[in-house]
């Protein structure tokens, strides 16, 4: 029976092995090459850099930007609270505004730990979104554990209807992509995803802590 995530995921541990072995064993391994579909990525993240820079504020065009911003600020918030979590917390929200920020409720856990989880962890998720979207297999397989730290924050943005609309909106972006064409799009998604959590950094949020 054909598994297109376990079958990606089993290429991907099998062409490592491989090129492990060969290593170990002196054997010839292919030079380092630049092939036209990671050109291809590499001009589309360029293009996006460049697109936010000039229309991150711009009128109609942020508005178009505006579910991307919102779902990075979703995964900064999500590592706040899941650090939190590993840590011992008790998680009662997440909340997205309208300003573009957005506020994780917690309860216990190591502050120390859990308040710059959200800046380094949408930065790893970022730089892991542009790493796999050199690949049509890695972005397929990184689009799973991204759907799920989705699912994660809309589970404890519950109570907040605002904040299930615009996490719900790049899901269906990603699951449609993910589908379709068999995902040759999903790479540029989340390309500009992976782009977006860098400047989403400087969004006003913040973790609400209780003793």
């Amino acid at each position: 029976m054909y598994l297109p995530l376990a079958d990606d995921i089993g290429s991907a541990f099998d062409y490592a092995v491989n090129a492990l072995a060969k290593r170990s064993t002196g054997g010839d391994i292919e030079p380092f090459t630049i092939s036209h579909t990671q050109w291809v990525t590499i001009y589309w993240i360029e293009g996006i850099i460049v697109l936010y820079l000039f229309t991150w504020n711009l009128y109609i065009a942020r508005s178009v930007l505006f579910p991307l911003k919102l779902c990075a600020v979703a995964c900064h918030e999500g590592c706040h609270a899941l650090l939190g979590l590993l840590t011992g917390a008790k998680i009662y929200s997440i909340i997205l505004d309208p300003n573009q920020g957005g506020s994780t409720r917690m309860e216990g856990g190591w502050a120390f730990a859990s308040l710059p989880a959200g800046y380094i962890g949408s930065t790893l998720i970022g730089a892991a979104l542009i790493f796999a979207s050199f690949d049509l297999k890695a972005s397929k397989i990184a689009a799973v554990p991204l759907l799920v730290h989705l699912l994660l924050v809309m589970f404890w943005a519950r109570h907040s209807r605002y904040t299930m609309l615009f996490v719900s909106i790049p899901m269906g972006l990603i699951f449609i992509l993910y589908i379709v064409a068999h995902g040759i799009f999903l790479r540029f998604l989340l390309a500009a995803l992976g782009v977006m959590n860098g400047p989403c950094e400087y969004a006003p949020c913040y973790v609400e802590t209780f003793c």
